[in-house]
């Protein structure tokens, strides 16, 4: 029977059954004495190639920086109820999608004492396309809890009561508002509420109201806008 051994001078031979020819397998550190491995009874067949030294630090402590947004099949280790598991970063870049920002390029007429939505035709960003910059409308299609944000201004009013809110169907979730006499009145609000989208048919704008008593416009620029993402739960 060949036996495996390691020779006190650290080197790891495979001995056939005369005992004297030998293979040589590894080398190992030195030992103080020899050690005998024996081989279970059968066929063992040795492979030619290099024997694997196992994982350097940075294989397993990822001391080297990746130094870049991941890209989306680069791949994350986590343990699922104590199972590790990969995933890929396109999955957990998802995980706070949909989200958009619009905003008011030019003035909007806002008629006397009527609540108006205001459209925000101009998008700077949407990723899944469910903001409609013509009628100013978000329905997003993945359900979840949503962080909405509105900011709106007037331009040169006089004698108003001017709100906003932000409205999910027919129903007000948040609101601003503000009140002002005397002319030269550059009135600016500003609402965010965090609320639940069934990811099908829930629906939000931002509507505005005032009472100068004739129009007056909303101002355009990008700091009139709506916006909105998911929250990651």
């Amino acid at each position: 029977m060949a036996e495996l051994r390691v020779k006190s001078t650290g080197t790891l031979k495979l001995f056939e059954n005369d005992n004297t020819s030998s293979v040589t397998i590894a080398s190992p550190a030195s030992l103080g004495a020899d050690r005998t491995v024996t081989l279970p009874d059968g066929d063992v067949t040795l492979v030619a190639g290099t024997m694997s030294t196992g994982f350097a630090v940075a294989d397993i402590t990822g001391q080297t920086a990746l130094g870049a947004t991941p890209a989306d099949t680069d791949e994350f280790v986590l343990s699922d109820a104590g199972v590790l598991k990969r995933v890929d970063y396109s999955y957990l870049k998802a995980a706070n999608t949909p989200y958009f920002e619009a905003y008011r390029s030019s003035s909007q007429s806002i008629a006397n004492a009527t609540e108006t939505t205001l459209v925000f035709d101009t998008e700077i960003v949407d990723t899944d396309g469910d903001y409609d910059n013509t009628t100013g409308i978000f329905t997003p299609q993945t359900a979840g809890y949503y962080l909405l944000i509105g900011n709106v201004a007037g331009d040169q009013w006089t004698n108003v009561r001017f709100y906003m809110k932000i409205i999910k169907d027919s129903t007000t979730i948040a609101t601003s508002e503000q009140k002002a006499t005397g002319g030269g009145y550059f009135p600016a609000l500003s609402c965010s509420v965090v609320a639940y989208a069934d990811g099908s048919t829930d629906a939000f704008k931002v509507d505005v109201y005032q009472n100068a008593g004739t129009a007056q416009n909303m101002g355009g620029a990008e700091f009139i806008n709506f916006g909105a993402f998911k929250l990651i739960a």
